[in-house]
């Protein structure tokens, strides 16, 4: 809502700052200038704060730089046609603007995944604490899932979830559509930890309200409990030396 308000508000504010100059620049620059406030705002706030933006850019060239200047009235034709293109540009290059965002935004994101997988990997390679990996995996599924809370349980388990299958899917009545995914249940969703096809424990996954998660999202989740069974099942140092 901030960038929206900022498509609203900045095109406003730079086109009554240029009325200063407006006998020594030309419209055509203007809405140059307007055109590039629309691409700062498509870049930060998405293609729905951009098309706010474009549309507000033209009213407020409209209002203060075409004559009969503060009226919504444009008498020449010149100045119609900049308007004109003024808000086609602007819906343009902000659309576009927009696409570049979220195909960075994918980019970062595949990134910092790949990166939690990495982390929680590492731990178990260098033979670190099972309690310590589980914390970790928990301070991992909040942040990836933006959740509210996650913690671990061991079996059995006194209640029963939604489960986070293998696939990232989730079976639950109550399907909500959200931005950036799908909802997970509000009483809370079981990822199960598992090792050679056996349950080793679950992690317990309460979503922040109204937050929607990706399909993308709840793999790398599947994956990180992966991980943590994997150490659960791995032989720990004192029956190691037992056995040598």
């Amino acid at each position: 809502m901030w960038w929206v308000g900022l498509g609203v508000s900045g095109p406003v504010l730079v086109a009554a700052v240029l009325v200063s100059l407006r006998d020594v620049m030309l419209n055509a620059n203007v809405a140059l200038v307007l055109v590039a406030v629309v691409v700062t705002v498509a870049v930060g706030g998405g293609r729905e704060a951009g098309v706010v933006a474009a549309v507000i850019s033209a009213l407020s060239f409209d209002f203060f730089h075409t004559e009969p200047y503060l009226r919504f009235r444009i008498a020449s034709g010149d100045d119609m046609e900049t308007t004109l293109l003024l808000l086609l540009v602007g819906l343009v290059v902000g659309h576009v603007a927009a696409r570049g965002r979220r195909a960075h935004d994918a980019v970062e994101s595949s990134g910092g995944e790949i990166r939690r997988i990495y982390r929680l990997a590492n731990l178990g390679a260098r033979g670190d604490e099972p309690a310590d990996v589980i914390m970790v995996a928990q301070s991992e599924l909040v942040s990836l899932l933006r959740l509210v809370d996650c913690r671990f349980e061991a079996p059995p388990f006194a209640t029963s979830l939604a489960r986070l299958e293998r696939g990232g899917t989730v079976y639950w009545p109550a399907y909500r559509l959200r931005p950036g995914g799908f909802e997970l249940p509000a009483a809370g969703a079981e990822l199960p930890v598992l090792a050679r096809g056996q349950v080793l424990g679950r992690f317990v996954l309460h979503p922040t309200p109204g937050t929607g998660v990706s399909l993308e999202q709840r793999v790398v989740a599947v994956a990180l409990a992966d991980q943590v069974g994997a150490v659960l099942a791995a032989p720990q140092r004192g029956e190691k030396q037992s056995h040598g």
